[in-house]
């Protein structure tokens, strides 16, 4: 059974029957909908002029009369005739009353009858001066809009969510008028529907029954049509293939006599002469196989080998939240010359290296191997980075008759104090963000590259970051990547680049560059290989654990307190904090939504974030720049009456918080409120 639903013909004629039903379902839609809507447009202007006919019956000037003097002989006359009049029309009851125009709540009756043969009801008729409530607003408002001259008549559907003992019908009312054309009264007819809901059930039947025959008529047909015509010709197609990958040997030919359609034609001639091609190539790969396989699986092997001499799992240190390091190194052959590394010394020093080999493929990549190796082993026994590289380089030109080189930058960081102090063997210079600034470059005197000469004293520099900095480094296959017109993709797109990015964390900045650079380079082949690494020294416990932007408006403090409030109480905050922080956040957001757009609406974004024991609370509007800081504290030694007006709610979250901070940047207000809990 499986088997039979992943078929080509079941799926083909399954979507067929599938598309037939969707059809009809549609139709069927249509269809009830315009069916309905014809039968009750149908029920309405016939109820309507019988309604008309059955005010000329009451006459308008009476109705006061025989409220006030009973059922006199004109009364029981127009009675028999409405009870004519309603046996003949086949409706349930006709009715007429007057309505307390006051508050169209009650109405009293006037003329009521009934016939219950009609649709099986037990309608009681009600009595001359019957007072009864209005059922529900609907009859209200027509009450009013018929009294009111507002419209000529008011027509009650009630087809849905019916008593047991009530059936689906329609009341039709139109206003009784006296001879000054006054309304004294309304005429009230309610006609059964019964039609209404058995005739759309026999449309609605008698459109699946033909689905049905339908469907099961076009999927034979198709099983047919398709069987001999598709699939029985795929399927021997199929099992020459399979044939022929099991022998290896030429079989019957297929394009003669397998079909008429000539997709299939074609199909079985390209499985014949794919077969004769096949036959030709493999006795010419065989000879050449077996050394490209060997080949292949030394370079595989050596790929996998370079791939993991260098940190390849990220978040590299995911138990620490004071930096954050992302690294990616993209061949130009199956192996390469680049590499980079990062390694913890001890818990609060980082050392970081790049490197570029001098040539490609197999050599340049052992030559990196070996560099790699003796570079990070160096560096643990803690010294410098100028000695790291005094030392590598003596040991790499005792052995170096290939004449290799090697440009090196390395750099230690104490992670603690973001001082990195780091040495430059002829690699390009680093890149440096500062926090709110630009990417820039960190230029420092280069010293010579790596394995040309031994003896070389290496110097150190030192790079100061702080936190929320970050160090970019990279190889010159990133500046060098070249589009299929030669034009190189340079530094300063690099920094264009790096600058477009700059707020993103390490990983991120990395993808876009790679993007960038395959945007330029599009379809031309990779010269050189492509690495790079960037580190980034974080704000610890900075970051914004939720954040809402919503409409600043006294509407949506609401949603703002519960939204804080959440968040305090995951955050174990006690009653007492959660008070005073409550009572603060209402003050700055009631200003924001009350002084910050003047007479328009802006958004407000709230930032939440703890770190430690205190959470921080962050306001951002794009309003008016105000510093709410900058208004002097109100005297409370003094009386109400003898304060400035104003000042007191900045001053009570002042109190409250145990530090308030402000800034205007980027055209926005900041506000941070910081609370221990």
């Amino acid at each position: 059974m499986k088997k039979t639903r992943k078929s080509m013909a079941f799926r083909i004629i399954g979507a067929v029957v599938s598309l037939l039903v969707f059809y009809s379902v549609i139709v069927g839609i249509i269809g009830y909908l315009s069916f309905t809507g014809t039968y009750k447009r149908e029920y309405k202007e016939t109820t309507y002029h019988m309604a008309v006919t059955a005010t000329a019956l009451v006459n308008g000037n009476n109705i006061d009369y025989y409220l006030k003097n009973g059922k006199t002989e004109d009364y029981l006359r127009t009675e028999r005739i409405l009870d004519s009049f309603c046996k003949r029309m086949h409706v349930s009851i006709v009715y007429v009353i007057r309505v307390d125009t006051k508050d169209y709540n009650s109405f009293t009756s006037v003329f009521n009858v009934v016939d219950n043969t009609v649709d099986n009801s037990n309608y009681s008729p009600w009595q001359l001066g019957y007072v009864r409530k209005t059922s529900d607003d609907k009859y209200k408002r027509f009450y009013k809009n018929l009294y009111s001259g507002k419209s000529e008549y008011e027509a009650y559907f009630r087809v849905r969510n019916l008593g047991i003992d009530t059936h689906p019908h329609i009341t039709m009312l139109v206003p009784v008028k006296n001879d000054a054309g006054a309304v004294t009264g309304l005429m009230c007819i309610q006609r059964p529907m019964s039609e209404y809901s058995r005739a759309p059930l026999r449309f609605l039947t008698i459109i699946a029954l033909s689905t049905l025959l339908l469907a099961i008529i076009v999927a034979l047909i198709a099983a047919y049509v398709l069987r001999n015509n598709l699939v029985d010709p795929i399927k021997r197609v199929i099992n020459e293939a399979h044939r022929f990958a099991k022998e290896n040997t030429k079989g019957e030919a297929l394009a003669e006599k397998n079909s008429n359609i000539n997709e299939i034609c074609d199909l079985s001639q390209s499985i014949d002469t794919m077969e004769s091609d096949m036959l030709m190539y493999i006795e010419n790969l065989t000879a050449v196989t077996s050394e490209r396989e060997r080949i292949g699986a030394e370079l595989s092997i050596a790929s996998k080998i370079q791939e993991n001499a260098v940190p390849h799992s990220f978040p590299a240190f995911p138990e620490r939240n004071d930096i954050d390091i992302f690294a990616s190194m993209t061949p130009a052959k199956e192996v390469g010359g680049d590499f980079y590394n990062f390694f913890l010394v001890d818990d609060d020093h980082l050392g970081v290296v790049i490197a570029d080999v001098s040539g490609k493929g197999v050599p340049a990549a052992l030559f990196m191997m070996v560099t790699n190796i003796l570079v990070v082993e160096i560096a643990r026994l803690g010294l410098t980075p100028a000695e790291v590289l005094t030392n590598v380089n003596n040991r790499i030109c005792a052995h170096n008759e290939a004449d290799m080189f090697v440009t090196v930058w390395l750099g230690i960081l104490e992670i603690s104090t973001g001082k990195m102090i780091a040495s430059n063997a002829g690699h390009d210079d680093p890149v440096v963000y500062r926090k709110g600034e630009n990417f820039e470059f960190f230029k420092e005197k280069r010293s010579l590259v790596v394995g040309a000469v031994s003896g070389i004293n290496y110097k150190n520099y030192e790079i100061q970051l702080n936190k929320g900095d970050k160090l970019f480094l990279y190889t010159d296959g990133l500046p060098e990547a070249t589009d299929k017109d030669n034009n190189m993709f340079t530094l300063e797109r690099m920094a264009t680049s790096l600058n477009k990015y700059k707020e993103e964390s390490p990983e991120r900045i990395i993808s876009g560059i790679n993007s960038d650079v395959g945007d330029f380079v599009g379809d031309a082949p990779q010269f050189d290989d492509l690495t790079m690494l960037c580190l980034e020294l974080k704000e610890e416990g900075n970051k914004v654990a939720k954040s809402l932007k919503i409409e600043a408006t006294n509407d949506n403090l609401a949603k703002v307190a519960e939204f804080v409030d959440v968040f305090l109480e995951e955050n174990g905050c006690g009653m007492k904090a959660q008070l005073q922080i409550d009572l603060s956040v209402e003050e700055i957001f009631v200003n924001i939504a009350n002084y910050a757009y003047g007479d328009e609406t802006g958004e407000a974004e709230i930032q939440l974030s703890k770190t430690g024991n205190a959470v921080s609370i962050v306001f951002i509007d794009s309003g008016i720049p105000y510093n709410p800081l900058e208004k002097e504290d109100p005297d409370t030694t003094l009386s109400a009456e003898e304060r400035k007006i104003g000042g007191l709610g900045i001053f009570l979250v002042k109190k409250n918080m145990n530090d308030v901070l402000y800034e205007y940047k980027n055209g926005q207000n900041i506000l941070t409120l910081i609370k221990e809990i």
